[in-house]
């Protein structure tokens, strides 16, 4: 990120730099990076509060009352309820960070009153923390991602109009409006069409022929892509739930318009749903879980207890990896997930999928997605004997394919600087790789990462690869 921040700043003239924490010394140590810390006055978060709230704990402890007071009255099926946004941000927060602050010993259902006390605690930590840079007159803030506690500090930050707030995501550099969400893999109409006139069918085909053989830049999907257990085609389900890495929050992207609060509360309804059907159900576990570290069959069986006394409904079928996610959206007639790429995999493959969160698809076209605007509605989607409505025509696929190249190719720069994907439960040498060769190489990107900056300084939404960003510079 940092040279596309510093050729930001040198076109908006900025020469102070605010960093939440001293950068590692690997960085001083390197000659490129030394020179372009040089050209600024160099703080961290904590040179700039007050003495004496230069503390954690100090802050904590002042930001307690307020804590206490709210958390006592919090549900969190209502943070959907309030007309302001802002609101709406920080009760995501601190549901978010209740959510991530569960260990694997812990309820992911029921999350603990201690979960929801503490993220009560660093919410408003962070909210009031917020509120002290900003009186530093800040022109604009990149944050790693826009989700637990960081939702707060986007939420402060995007209120005011003088303020530029961008989010890192999946290799991409986006810019976030102030009355609504923008995500890194959405892109507008306007651009969208103007790059559609530019991509030829034969380029986007012959990508997805690579992704299809596991040779994309989606390094997860090239892993869901592989067959772990030869198995008869027959006995993949014609109704799959896709389901996702629980803890990997949902709220990169609030959807004010949603029909669930969140993974649980969507999980428990449609279970119960189609546990009355008389249809089977694939029950599909996300590929990456492990890697996440997490124990999602842990989690699920949660949910299994709760709803249905500990026995798993007869016609539910658990899928690991006993075949791919490209032989399930061949061979299934039905498809449902909260969000996540599976949705726009699907549709590749002709299967118009059941979507809770606004997504790609149906931000493009609304008749890509199916996304119910009532539970009674979801309800019908999930249980009715129409199949042939959750099937795309020609151009609608040729569509899918198009957003899922935008989506790889155009919005992602992953190739372009020579790393690689890292989830959370990744050892630390493999996390450490991408770092020591950005630092190594950093001179080859330099120029393109550069190009990125001069577009966000001219108000474009989004970085873009290279071989893309000549058509918008």
């Amino acid at each position: 990120m940092l040279p596309i921040i510093d050729q930001y700043c040198k076109r908006k003239k900025i020469n102070q730099i605010i960093f939440e924490k001293t950068p590692s010394n690997i960085f001083f140590k390197n000659n490129y990076y030394k020179n372009l810390f040089s050209k600024y006055d160099i703080f961290t978060l904590e040179d700039t509060l007050p003495f004496f709230f230069k503390k954690k704990i100090s802050r904590y402890l002042y930001v307690l009352p307020k804590a206490i007071i709210f958390i006592l009255s919090f549900n969190q099926k209502k943070i959907l309820k309030t007309n302001s946004w802002t609101k709406m941000q920080f009760l995501h927060a601190v549901w978010d960070t209740a959510v991530n602050l569960t260990k694997s010993s812990d309820s992911f259902i029921d999350i603990s009153f201690k979960n929801k006390f503490l993220s009560s605690i660093k919410n408003y930590e962070t909210q009031m923390v917020a509120k002290l840079l900003i009186k530093n007159n800040l022109s604009a803030v990149f944050l790693n991602h826009s989700v637990y506690f960081y939702r707060t500090l986007l939420s402060e930050f995007r209120r005011r109009k003088n303020i530029q707030v961008f989010i890192q995501a999946n290799f991409t550099i986006y810019r976030q409006s102030i009355k609504h969400d923008n995500n890194e893999s959405i892109l507008d109409n306007k651009f969208l069409s103007f790059l559609k006139k530019n991509i030829s069918l034969n380029t986007i085909n012959k990508y997805w022929q690579n992704r299809l053989n596991g040779k994309s830049t989606y390094q997860l999907a090239n892993d869901a892509s592989k067959t772990k257990i030869k198995i008869n085609k027959d006995k993949i389900p014609k109704n799959i739930l896709m389901l996702h890495i629980f803890k990997d929050s949902p709220f990169g992207l609030i959807d004010k318009k949603r029909i669930f609060t969140d993974y649980v509360d969507w999980l428990n309804f449609t279970l119960k749903i189609i546990s009355k059907s008389n249809e089977t159900w694939g029950i599909k576990f996300h590929p990456s879980a492990s890697r996440w570290g997490e124990n999602s069959h842990k989690i699920f069986n949660e949910f299994i207890n709760k709803n249905f006394n500990s026995i798993i409904p007869k016609n539910f079928i658990l899928i690991n990896n006993e075949f791919s996610n490209y032989e399930i959206f061949k061979n299934t007639n039905r498809l449902v997930t909260f969000w996540g790429t599976c949705h726009i995999e699907a549709a590749s493959f002709g299967l118009k999928p059941i979507i809770i969160r606004d997504v790609q698809l149906n931000k493009y076209k609304s008749t890509l997605a199916f996304k119910p605007k009532n539970l009674k509605e979801y309800r019908i989607q999930l249980l009715t004997k129409k199949i042939d409505q959750f099937r795309l025509n020609k151009q609608q696929i040729s569509d899918s394919l198009f957003l899922l190249y935008v989506r790889e190719n155009v919005l992602n720069f992953i190739n372009d600087i020579n790393q690689h994907w890292v989830l959370r439960g990744d050892k630390n040498e493999y996390i450490n790789k991408n770092l020591n060769k950005t630092i190594k190489n950093i001179l080859s990107y330099d120029s393109f990462l550069r190009q990125n900056g001069e577009l966000l300084s001219k108000n474009f939404t989004h970085t873009l690869a290279k071989k893309y960003i000549k058509y918008f510079s």
